[in-house]
């Protein structure tokens, strides 16, 4: 049996909703993140693609754009994300990708955007860093900051990323890492080398982030 789209996107709202509700969330370094924020300063949040979903509940005042795929799949995001006041746009590695982060980086410089990107998404390999966040960096000026999250109970889908989907009521703890200087100081061209190198350094920091926080996740 097939919902029709309309309800099925009302489903998957209240359904997220719902959960966000429940989850007991405490987050680490917010403060430096809320500061930056108060400066001006736009940042480009960086996470792996199988955490996204605690992250969301935690824009609060912040402006937050992330980059959706143009599937069916990323219209029920895009409303699930309209949810919590988290704006979209849409494109993936194969379509619309450089048009979507061309048109978000136009919106980091002109209005108080902060950008969400799921460094090793729409497809993988999971937990390797694509150039996406970099490249907004370069264009931007922002400031990257990587982001953990650790969910206590949820559930891993099947998906190339083992996507997990917190169970009602879990305990969830974000962390934040420490915030990247300036993107054109990080990323001061979009040369072969550069990328590699800023890559590496997040996958680090990414990996480092997690430990004391991620059980199995070692120096």
């Amino acid at each position: 049996m097939h919902l029709p789209p309309a309800l099925t996107s009302f489903l998957l709202v209240n359904l997220y909703k719902a959960v966000c509700a429940t989850l007991r969330i405490r987050e680490e370094n917010r403060e430096a993140v809320d500061a930056a924020h108060a400066q001006g300063e736009r940042l480009i949040f960086c996470l792996w693609h199988d955490e996204l979903f605690s992250l969301i509940p935690v824009a609060r005042q912040l402006k937050v754009v992330a980059i959706v795929s143009p599937s069916k799949d990323g219209d029920y995001l895009e409303r699930i994300l309209a949810a919590k006041n988290v704006g979209a746009v849409r494109g993936s590695s194969t379509r619309g990708g450089i048009r979507a982060l061309l048109s978000l980086a136009r919106m980091m410089k002109s209005e108080q955007v902060h950008a969400c990107i799921t460094i090793d998404g729409p497809a993988g390999p999971r937990h390797v860093a694509k150039e996406g966040g970099l490249f907004l960096a370069n264009r931007t000026g922002g400031r990257i900051v990587p982001v953990r999250i650790y969910m206590k109970h949820a559930l891993r889908l099947p998906t190339w990323d083992k996507f997990q989907f917190p169970l009602p009521f879990s305990k969830v703890v974000i962390r934040f890492g420490e915030l990247w200087e300036e993107g054109q100081k990080a990323v001061p061209n979009i040369e072969e080398e550069t990328l590699s190198r800023n890559k590496a350094r997040l996958e680090k920091e990414l990996h480092e982030l997690a430990i004391g926080l991620i059980p199995g996740v070692e120096a």
